[in-house]
């Protein structure tokens, strides 16, 4: 019952938006179903690190990240906006095929889980939406075997999500054109770019 709750939790508090979502759609189509994946991925273990300082009640580090959330948060959305310059200044290249060397298409996979992990490990507002949902859904662990269940939920319905939209982005891949794909890295860029300065101002308010 308890990863039920994780699960639902993750489905309905953890819709895929903001840059990640902007990152995981564009890789998709830009590059392939398994970069697209690989970068939903990165979210959901920043997500799920998130997930077990909540359910563990680890009120030391908890405690930090709210102390300093401005801070983080800033350099959340510096990232962000400096990720969006980046899109907007990348030359396109073409979806990974089979003849691409195993050693840049692992390179390329790593890059995309550590750009979208490192986004979502700077929002640690995250802890805070995990709390809510706690509180909405009733949510008690009484021991150690009950909050590896539910972070296990939360775990898997973020996973749901990214599988979701990954393969569905990449289907789109075919339809577009050389000119389709330039306009989708500027939308995606200035999108990632407005997201970033969105942060920041929120940071110093």
């Amino acid at each position: 019952m308890i990863f039920l709750k994780g699960l639902l939790i993750a489905l309905i508090f953890g819709i895929p938006a903001g840059a990640v979502g902007v990152l995981c759609i564009n890789r998709s189509i830009e590059s392939s179903f398994v970069s697209g994946f690989i970068t939903g991925l990165g979210s959901s273990v920043a997500d799920t690190i998130y997930a077990v300082i909540g359910a563990f009640g680890i009120t030391l580090i908890s405690d930090f990240l709210q102390r300093h959330e401005k801070i983080i948060a800033l350099a959340g959305g510096i990232l962000i906006f400096s990720y969006g310059i980046f899109m907007l200044a990348k030359k396109h290249e073409n979806r990974t095929d089979e003849n691409g060397s195993l050693e840049k298409i692992e390179s390329n996979l790593l890059a995309y889980f550590g750009t979208s992990f490192s986004i979502a490990v700077l929002n640690p507002a995250t802890i805070l939406t995990f709390l809510i949902a706690f509180t909405s859904f009733g949510v008690t662990c009484q021991n150690f075997y009950q909050s590896l269940f539910l972070v296990a939920g939360i775990f898997l319905g973020t996973v749901i999500w990214w599988l979701i939209i990954s393969f569905t982005a990449s289907r789109f891949s075919e339809k577009f054109t050389a000119k389709g794909h330039f306009v989708l890295k500027i939308i995606c860029g200035i999108l990632l770019i407005g997201f970033g300065f969105l942060c920041v101002i929120r940071s110093l308010i």
